[in-house]
């Protein structure tokens, strides 16, 4: 049987970046794979986020958007053929780089995007838009009997995303990050193998899935915070890495102390003496 655990979910964060008695009691005392610990962390990282998301949003549908709208005309679509009531091609512009956004064109003089520098194109028939520099997504109107699209309709569907778009990215946000930090979580697991077999110790892998999950909480941690400041730091990427390898590697040396090859992690009455004693 285990001996109880010293420290509490909420004291993990904080302690993560220097306690060394922490990370021993992650590995020997602890249970299961942290990955509940892992989900709370990202949904409390993710808020400012979620914040800086329904602000940048909202100022684009309040300020940005309805330059663009003012220029849309009505477009109506009967038995899977488009029309409006304005010269054509008729061309939306970006109201502060004055770049083609969209062009309209039911007349048939253009009917392909290569036609124009336009990043998407309507015709009579289908809507055309590019993806990317190589790929292009295209919309028939084939099955629509009968629509009309007016600068009212965008502006009410704009207006119901600026509502809904933080609560509908939120999860989705954390949903993605948690399955990336999972998989991260269990490829530096791996590289736990191999470091605490070069510290000579033994540690069997849910402990070291464990630790590898305290490890990235301060890069998770710091990364919050850039984003928050809005700090972009040189090849990010690889600084997180080293500081979670430096934090695994340290977490496995405190958790194998000073036993050598002789370590059992199998003796918890043994490392409860030794915690006790630090």
């Amino acid at each position: 049987m285990r001996p109880k655990k010293l420290y509490r979910i909420w004291q993990i964060p904080p302690l993560s970046f220097f306690s060394r008695l922490l990370y021993r009691d992650i590995a020997l005392r602890w249970q299961g794979v942290a990955f509940g610990y892992l989900l709370l962390l990202l949904a409390l990282c993710w808020i400012p986020g979620a914040i800086r998301i329904h602000r940048s949003f909202a100022f684009f549908v309040d300020e940005e958007a309805p330059l663009v709208i003012e220029q849309v005309p009505e477009i109506t679509i009967i038995n899977g053929q488009a029309f409006i009531d304005q010269p054509q091609p008729y061309t939306i512009y970006d109201p502060d780089t004055g770049e083609a956004l969209l062009v309209i064109d039911t007349s048939g003089t253009i009917t392909s995007l290569e036609q124009t520098d336009a990043r998407g194109l309507v015709t009579a028939r289908q809507a055309i838009f590019q993806k990317n520099a190589i790929e292009t997504r295209s919309f028939s109107f084939e099955t629509v009997d009968r629509y009309t699209l007016n600068q009212e309709k965008i502006t009410r569907w704009l207006d119901i995303s600026k509502t809904w778009a933080a609560p509908v990215l939120y999860p989705l946000c954390i949903l993605g990050s948690f399955t990336y930090r999972i998989v991260q979580a269990l490829l530096y697991a791996c590289i736990g193998l191999l470091i605490a077999n070069l510290c000579k110790g033994k540690l069997p892998f849910d402990a070291l899935l464990r630790l590898s999950v305290i490890a990235i909480t301060p890069a998770i941690i710091i990364g919050t915070l850039f984003d928050a400041a809005a700090v972009s730091l040189p090849l990010e990427g690889l600084w997180f890495f080293l500081l979670s390898m430096g934090y695994l590697l340290f977490g496995i040396r405190a958790s194998v102390g000073n036993g050598g090859p002789t370590f059992q992690f199998e003796r918890p009455h043994l490392t409860a003496r030794k915690l006790n004693n630090e």
